[in-house]
C-alpha cells in the first residue's frame, strides 16, 4: 500500500492537464472517438486503483466497444503517445509527447505510387500527410493491400463525392477488415456482389414502392439475405409484396429476419405459417386465459411456445386441455406447461386420444395413492411426493397392492405414516418377500426401535457412513444404470 496517496475526492477535483502539442499537433487530424479514449484514459492516469480504470468500465461511459478502445489505443500507440504493455488484459502506458513524434515515420518514396492513385482520385483537393498517414497506417497496421485500398477509396468517392472525409474512408475500410476483406480479389468479389445486388435489388425496391437506387446499407441487406440466410430472390420479393410499400427495407429485413429464425425459406412455408398465424394467436390467447396470464402482446407466447408445440404434431384442443390440467395442478406459467409437453412428448403422448389415456391412467395411479393414504390415516390429498414414492414401490420394486396396503396399515397412528410405510416396503424389498404371507411373517416384530439380532449380526456384514462413501466414490457419475 502506497505511504501517500490522493483522496478519492481530491481526484475527483482535481484537474487534467493536457499538453498544448496534443491539442495542435494531434487533435485536429484524429478520429473523434479516439480524442475521447486518449482525453478520459489520460484522466485515469491520476487514479489508477479506480474501478473505472478498467477497459469493460472505459467502454461503457464512453459508449464504445472495446475493440473500438483496443482500436483507438493502437492508433495512439502508432502515434508515439502510448505503450501497449500487454494485450490481455489490456495494460497501456502514456508516454510524454514531443513535437518530433507526432506522426508516425514512413519509409521514404515506399507509398510515393500509392500517393500519386490516391491523389488523383480525390483531385479535387490537397491531401494532407495526416490522411496519408491514416492510409499507411491501414496497410501496416492492419494489412490492407494498397492496390485494395485505391480500390475502396474510388468507390467511396463514387458514393459520396470528392468531398468524402477520409475519416468515412477509414471507417469504411475498417469495416471490410472485419470481414477479412483485405485483398484486391476480395474487394473485386464483394464488388461484383454488390453490382449483381444493385440489379436485383431494383426488384425488390419496386415491389416496396421505391423507385431510387439502393444505396450501400441496403445493398449488403441484400447480400445479408441471400448469402448468409440463404432466402431466394423470389422469397425476399413476395415478402416485399406483402408489406403494402410500408416499413421500407429496415422493415423487410426484420420481416425475413423473423422468417430465418423460425426456418421459414420457401413461399409456401410463409403462405402456411401466414394462413396458420390467426389460429395461432387464438390459441395463444385462450392458453394463456386457462393459466391465468395476460400479455400485451402474443408475439413472444406463439413464437416461443405455440409454433413450436404445433410443430410437435400437438392440436389445438389437446393444448387447451393441457392448459387446464397445468391450472389445476398449480403449473401456471407457460415454462412449466412447455416442460409438461416436452416430457410426453419424449414418451410419445402427442394425439387427444393419447393424452386422455395417459391423464386416465394417472387418475387410476392417484386413486390408488388416495387408498393408501386413506389406510395410513392420511386426510389430504394425493401430492407429488406420494407419486414419486408410490412408482418407486409399483414400477421400480414391483410391489403388490395387498403388500402395500398391509404397510399402511401398520403405519397408521405413525409420525410421518408415508415414510414409514417406505421404511417398511424397503425392509420387504431388501428381503425380496415377494407375497403377503412371507411380508406379514417378516414384519411381524419390525418396530423402529428394532435391532438386529444376534445370528442376523453373525451373518451380515455391518457397515458405517465411511463405508457408503468409499463406496459411493467407486462409481461412475450414474449408478442408476
Amino acid at each position: 500500500m502506497a505511504l501517500c496517496s490522493f483522496s478519492s475526492e481530491l481526484v475527483m477535483d482535481n484537474y487534467t492537464i493536457i499538453d498544448n502539442i496534443f491539442i495542435n499537433d494531434y487533435l485536429p487530424s484524429a478520429p473523434e472517438y479516439c480524442v475521447k479514449v486518449y482525453l478520459y484514459g489520460l484522466s485515469l492516469c491520476s487514479n489508477p486503483k479506480s474501478a473505472d480504470n478498467a477497459l469493460d468500465s472505459m467502454a461503457k461511459v464512453l459508449h464504445l466497444t472495446e475493440q473500438e478502445l483496443q482500436d483507438a489505443f493502437l492508433y495512439w500507440q502508432n502515434a508515439g503517445l502510448v505503450q501497449m504493455i500487454e494485450k490481455n488484459p489490456l495494460e497501456v502506458k502514456y508516454l510524454p509527447i514531443k513535437a518530433h513524434s507526432a506522426s508516425k515515420k514512413y519509409q521514404v518514396g515506399k507509398y510515393a505510387d500509392f500517393n500519386k492513385q490516391v491523389q488523383s482520385i480525390l483531385s479535387g483537393r490537397m491531401i494532407q500527410p495526416r490522411e496519408f498517414e491514416a492510409y499507411y497506417d491501414m496497410i501496416e497496421t492492419y494489412h490492407f493491400e494498397p492496390e485494395a485500398l485505391v480500390m475502396l477509396i474510388r468507390y467511396c468517392v463514387e458514393l459520396k463525392g470528392e468531398s468524402v472525409n477520409y475519416p468515412y474512408i477509414i471507417a469504411t475500410a475498417k469495416n471490410y477488415v472485419s470481414e477479412g476483406i483485405t485483398t484486391t480479389r476480395a474487394i473485386d468479389e464483394r464488388f461484383m456482389e454488390m453490382e449483381l445486388a444493385s440489379k436485383e435489388l431494383k426488384m425488390v425496391l419496386k415491389a416496396l414502392g421505391i423507385s431510387r437506387t439502393a444505396d450501400p446499407s441496403e445493398r449488403n441487406l441484400y447480400i445479408k439475405w441471400t448469402k448468409q440466410m440463404q432466402f431466394p430472390q423470389g422469397v425476399i420479393i413476395e415478402t416485399a409484396k406483402s408489406l403494402n410499400r410500408k416499413g421500407g427495407m429496415y422493415k423487410l429485413d426484420e420481416k425475413l429476419s423473423k422468417y430465418y429464425e423460425l426456418k421459414l425459406f420457401t413461399v409456401q412455408d410463409i403462405e402456411a405459417y401466414t394462413a396458420q398465424r390467426d389460429s395461432l394467436y387464438a390459441t395463444a390467447r385462450e392458453i394463456c386465459s386457462n393459466l391465468g396470464l395476460f400479455y400485451q402482446s402474443l408475439d413472444a407466447v406463439v413464437d416461443t411456445y405455440v409454433l413450436d408445440w404445433f410443430n410437435k404434431g400437438y392440436e389445438k384442443d389437446a393444448l387447451l386441455s393441457i392448459s387446464k390440467y397445468c391450472f389445476k395442478h398449480s403449473l401456471r406459467t407457460l415454462e412449466a406447461m412447455d416442460k409438461v409437453i416436452q416430457k410426453w412428448y419424449e414418451l410419445g403422448i402427442v394425439s387427444t386420444q393419447a393424452i386422455i389415456e395417459h391423464l386416465q391412467e394417472n387418475l387410476q395411479t392417484d386413486k390408488a395413492i388416495q387408498k393408501v393414504l386413506d389406510t395410513c390415516g392420511i386426510l389430504r390429498n394425493v401430492n407429488s411426493w406420494d407419486r414419486s414414492f408410490y412408482r418407486t414401490w409399483t414400477y421400480s420394486w414391483k410391489m403388490e397392492e395387498p403388500i402395500i396396503l398391509y404397510c399402511a396399515e401398520l403405519a397408521r397412528g405413525k409420525t410421518q405414516p408415508m415414510q414409514y410405510v417406505n421404511k417398511l416396503l424397503t425392509t420387504v424389498h431388501e428381503h425380496n418377500w415377494t407375497t403377503l404371507p412371507q411380508v406379514q411373517k417378516g414384519l411381524k416384530s419390525f418396530s423402529d426401535t428394532a435391532k438386529p439380532s444376534a445370528s442376523t449380526m453373525e451373518t451380515r456384514a455391518t457397515y458405517n457412513a465411511e463405508d457408503l462413501d468409499k463406496l459411493l466414490d467407486s462409481f461412475g457419475d450414474d449408478i442408476t444404470t
